[in-house]
């Protein structure tokens, strides 16, 4: 053990709270096979969290025995996507803006080209392919990592309510956030999406007016235009917002009663 505590010495002297199966390789000047047991060893004691295949992240005091994943999400999707254009985004990023009521174990990540593993710091991640053009668009740099800002947060859950859990997590999302979206930056994102965008900033739109929630999203629809659904899984109507053109397959009460309002 004494020889793996001085690995973590080491790189915590040089400020480095993570490091790959190579460079423990070349500091036990050992086999892959040797370090890859030292380093489980760790595991078992709680000193270090492996991130993703081959990536490592050493454990705080006051976190020992924690995942990475829970005490610092940022932390560990950098750690696992390196280099590659990607963005913590729906679900995850709904709850690390603090809009849902109950915690979410699954990492839900947009990048640009799929990965070969499945988790992240023992955590089941969720890849969402996503292009380049618009993998940073209202996007923001959060420690390693980058993260749909409470604008894109919105947008996107309103986009894919199958990434988030359906009609009442973007209701309760919306509602949590009213005051603080920005309309403007939502007509850019509906913009950037095309039709399926426009699509989704007009499902805010007939929830914010509806609900009478203090959000101004307010796209100008026609008459011509096809009447979309609030939720595109279900082709159940219970009304049908004439404004915005969007078939509810839920009653408004049912939808108040989610808010609270």
């Amino acid at each position: 053990m004494a020889r793996q505590l001085e690995l973590l010495d080491t790189l915590a002297a040089k400020g480095q709270t993570e490091f790959s199966l190579e460079e423990a390789r070349a500091a036990f000047r050992a086999s892959a096979s040797a370090t890859a047991n030292a380093l489980r060893r760790l595991q078992e004691k709680g000193l270090v969290d492996r991130v993703a295949h081959g990536r490592y992240a050493m454990r705080p005091f006051g976190a020992l025995g924690t995942s990475t994943a829970t005490d610092d999400p940022s932390l560990a999707v950098g750690i696992a996507f390196e280099e590659l254009p990607h963005r913590i985004a729906y679900l995850s990023a709904l709850a690390s803006h603090d809009l849902l009521a109950h915690p979410v174990r699954t990492i839900f990540v947009a990048s640009v080209r799929q990965v070969r593993f499945t988790k992240i710091s023992r955590h089941p991640l969720r890849v969402i392919i996503e292009k380049a053009d618009t993998i940073h668009l209202h996007a923001e740099p959060v420690g390693r990592s980058w993260r749909s800002t409470l604008d894109r947060a919105i947008f996107e859950a309103a986009l894919r309510l199958d990434l988030v859990g359906g009609i009442e997590r973007l209701v309760e999302a919306v509602a949590r956030s009213a005051a603080d979206t920005n309309p403007t930056n939502i007509a850019e994102l509906a913009k950037a999406f095309g039709p399926r965008g426009l699509a989704a900033q007009r499902r805010i739109a007939t929830l914010a007016r509806t609900l009478d929630l203090p959000l101004a999203v307010d796209p100008a629809v026609t008459v011509e235009r096809p009447v979309i659904r609030l939720d595109p899984r279900d082709d159940h109507v219970e009304w049908t917002d004439a404004r915005y053109r969007v078939a509810w397959n839920r009653t408004v009460d049912e939808l108040r009663e989610v808010i609270g309002n």
